[in-house]
């Protein structure tokens, strides 16, 4: 018997419906992703080969035709009659996202949380829980170069939640950080829940902060560090040895960070392409002592190690 009944839309490889399936309550498994969809076949063919007893959709959530789901969830239902259903929805973050820069946005994209509402009315959920970047609460309308009013930030994100709200829902959300909750990435999202009137809305407590310290309810650790989970002992190409240079920006990122952290006495640090302080304007390297930043399908993350220096003369390590 399952408590909880998940429908995983954007359910991408499966990460979500992971975590959702290794719940315990009281040591015993509670929740249970019975169906999900994705455009993408690539995602289900992995995501099926993860979760093959889920109903899996090839499909674009605009258009799927929702009897096939409807039948499907009364059926698990008649082995578990107290479950609560669940529509979760990692919404399509790239064009709320700040990573996008100056770059026009998509609006098409933007309006994709328009259309649970007829999952809402189909379904009629318990809950609905959504994942996106903090960037979603910013939802508004765009230019006629597709790029966000200032003065019209929020509207639509207001607008959308009280348009669900209409549906028989509380909401409660916020902005949650993967590390304070040990993992090796200090990556930030905003989660909303939207609970039925009389269900509990509740978000788990941090577990780790990044100095760790002593609360007035609970102690927290420290982040974990990244090194932990990287293989040293894999050496990977030589900067010296490679058939193409590299450019001269991620020479000056690795620049920077051999004056950060090989000058101050490490071996290893980390290169992060594509990416500047946008306070400063600088590039400030990532520590292994700390979570990584976020880790993203390009491959922008590398581990820099430094088999040895030779200094031919004295003098300040900048000068070098």
């Amino acid at each position: 018997m399952k408590q909880l009944l998940y429908i995983d839309l954007f359910c991408g490889a499966g990460g979500t419906s992971t975590g959702v399936n290794s719940a315990r309550l009281h040591d015993e498994p509670c929740a249970d992703v019975i169906a999900c969809v994705n455009h993408d076949a690539k995602a289900i063919a992995s995501h099926a080969a993860n979760h093959p007893n889920a109903l899996h959709f090839t499909e674009d959530i605009r258009t799927l035709e929702l009897s096939p789901l409807i039948s499907h969830i009364a059926e698990c239902r008649k082995d578990n009659q107290e479950a609560l259903i669940v529509l979760w929805a990692s919404l399509e973050c790239t064009n709320f996202s700040k990573a996008k820069g100056g770059q026009p946005r998509d609006a098409d994209s933007r309006t994709l949380a328009e259309h649970l509402f007829r999952y809402i009315e189909a379904i009629d959920p318990d809950y609905i829980q959504i994942e996106n970047v903090e960037e979603f609460m910013s939802w508004g309308s765009l230019d006629e170069n597709g790029r966000p009013l200032s003065k019209d930030r929020g509207r639509c994100y207001v607008r959308w939640i009280n348009k669900v709200k209409r549906y028989g829902y509380n909401y409660e959300y916020r902005i949650m950080n993967a590390a304070d909750y040990g993992a090796y990435t200090s990556r930030k999202r905003f989660f909303g829940i939207f609970a039925k009137y009389g269900l509990p809305i509740v978000f788990p407590e941090p577990t780790h902060s990044k100095t760790g310290e002593a609360g007035l309810f609970n102690d927290t650790q420290k982040w974990k560090p990244v090194r932990d989970v990287l293989d040293f002992e894999d050496e990977g190409k030589s900067i010296f040895s490679r058939e193409k240079p590299l450019s001269e920006k991620t020479l000056e990122r690795i620049y920077a960070g051999l004056i950060k952290f090989v000058a101050g006495g490490k071996s290893a640090f980390m290169v992060k392409y594509n990416s500047v302080n946008q306070k400063t304007g600088k590039y400030v390297p990532p520590s292994l002592d700390s979570p990584c930043p976020t880790v993203a399908t390009q491959g922008r993350l590398a581990l820099a190690s430094v088999a040895f220096l030779s200094k031919q003369f004295g003098g300040a390590p900048e000068g070098k």
